[in-house]
């Protein structure tokens, strides 16, 4: 019985120094593990007033593990939560040109969309971790040479950097 106690102290004491980065599998579901991956989509990109666009892209699909073990009044140990959900782990943000047939001030729009290369198991909090990152920004293949928005945004043809972005990994 002690010795319960004192490995559920030592784990408590290692999930409230550092959150793990992944968990592939818990011990109350051995036969269980997590998974996580980018299935091929087809993608509608669309605006009020253009001919929608049909792009080929990923989705995120899997289960991945959270629990949330219950805490005491007064607590005496930090809470032991933790939350990973299936996420884009690698991405770049494409212009996307939509033609604007009844519109003679904006003949095409320029839409801006996250293709997704690989997805994984991450913290629920990634999130709000990535500003002040880099997002790489290309002209879907076939988009007009005309300045655009991907122009307006870096002053750039072909290649722009904007701050954002998903590269985790």
């Amino acid at each position: 019985m002690w010795h319960r106690v004192l490995i559920c102290c030592a784990l408590l004491a290692l999930y409230s120094a550092a959150p793990p980065a992944h968990i592939n599998r818990l011990a109350l579901f051995p036969d269980k593990s997590a998974w996580c991956e980018a299935k091929n989509i087809t993608q509608i990109v669309g605006h009020t007033g253009c001919q929608p666009r049909s792009i080929q892209n990923r989705a995120c699909l899997g289960q991945c593990f959270s629990y949330s073990v219950p805490n005491t009044f007064p607590q005496s140990t930090e809470s032991l939560v933790h939350c990973d959900s299936c996420m884009p782990a690698q991405t770049q943000w494409e212009v996307v040109t939509l033609e604007c047939p009844g519109s003679e001030e904006t003949p095409h729009v320029d839409k801006l969309v996250e293709r997704i290369f690989r997805c994984s198991c991450q913290s629920c909090s990634k999130e709000g971790g990535q500003e002040g990152a880099v997002m790489q920004l290309y002209p879907a293949e076939g988009a007009p040479e005309t300045p655009s928005l991907s122009e307006t945004l870096s002053g750039v043809q072909r290649h722009h950097t904007l701050p954002h972005t998903s590269d985790g990994g």
